[in-house]
């Protein structure tokens, strides 16, 4: 979460916004914003449909693995990585699908 925070400045050329999705309730996503510093929208999923449509549940896993997933702007998932965020990786998606915006 803290390397998207530190890349929010390059999204943000491309246009593209970064949320975060946690089983964890507000009170407790509240207070790990704040401790991170982290300026993005933070969404409860105490419920899981999220995580489950996005991927995030690893096989027999009760808790969400750590999944960076990229949707275009038509809401269609063009990129999921399990684990560590590559920024490198993403920022190379986000080139690709701001140029199929501007390139008709």
């Amino acid at each position: 979460m803290e390397g998207h925070q530190r890349n929010l400045y390059l999204y943000d050329r491309f246009n593209a916004r970064v949320a975060g999705v946690s089983r964890d309730n507000v009170d407790t996503l509240k207070y790990f914003a704040a401790e991170y510093g982290l300026t993005f929208p933070l969404f409860s999923n105490t419920s899981t449909y999220l995580g489950t449509w996005l991927g995030a549940y690893g096989p027999g896993s009760p808790v969400f693995a750590r999944r960076t997933v990229v949707i275009d702007k038509w809401g269609i998932i063009r990129y999921t990585k399990s684990g560590n965020p590559n920024y490198h990786e993403v920022l190379q998606v986000l080139k690709k699908l701001h140029a199929e915006e501007v390139t008709p």
